[in-house]
């Protein structure tokens, strides 16, 4: 099968916060990160097409984004162990500095 994705992924577990108004009220973890977009671990899902705002800490910075939600996965609460929980976002804005962060994480 084809990947979908326009760009690496690379490990990133961070705390982010979320959700569709700003400030965003919903906090979780990070899993993955690419230059288009993030992949958040969390309980709370949002359907695919819903718009968020999102800050993901980086070394006790805040960075800003934006984002739609591509795909969501929300197993019931027996299972949350045993199966992945979360969103995938694709940015449509996005802080440079975490590009670059990415970058940087990319080449090492």
């Amino acid at each position: 099968m084809a990947e979908k994705r326009d760009s690496r992924r690379v490990a990133f577990r961070n705390v982010v916060r979320f959700g569709p108004n700003t400030p965003p009220e919903f906090t979780s973890f990070a899993v993955d990160l690419s230059e288009t977009g993030v992949c958040i671990k969390t309980i709370k899902v949002f359907r695919p097409g819903t718009k968020l705002y999102i800050t993901i800490e980086f070394d006790g910075k805040p960075f800003h984004c934006e984002g739609i939600v591509m795909w969501a996965k929300k197993a019931p609460p027996s299972l949350v162990r045993h199966v992945k929980n979360g969103m995938g976002i694709r940015f449509t804005e996005v802080d440079y500095d975490l590009i670059k962060i990415y970058m940087d994480k990319l080449r090492t």
